[in-house]
């Protein structure tokens, strides 16, 4: 943590004081929390899931498009995703 300094009225650090006591925590920890709600980041929607699609449901829309991979991918899987030889 960094220490820094305000300024605030007597009313409100009579309020926070009389908070703090009441809430059994400290002065510093009131403003803290209260910067966090007010300047918290906004939150962004939620991006809505379509429908899963299971493995097998997607090799067959790709095998529908007319894509046909390579026949000695089983064997031959690291260097086709690492750049092994071709």
């Amino acid at each position: 943590m960094e220490r820094t300094q305000i300024y605030l009225p007597k009313s409100q650090i009579k309020r926070l004081k009389s908070l703090a006591q009441k809430k059994k925590t400290t002065l510093s920890e009131l403003v803290r929390d209260a910067v966090d709600i007010q300047y918290a980041p906004q939150q962004t929607k939620p991006v809505p899931v379509k429908k899963q699609e299971t493995l097998v449901q997607f090799t067959e829309r790709i095998r529908k498009m007319g894509f046909k991979g390579p026949r000695d991918l089983a064997t031959n899987l690291d260097d086709y995703l690492y750049g092994g030889k071709k």
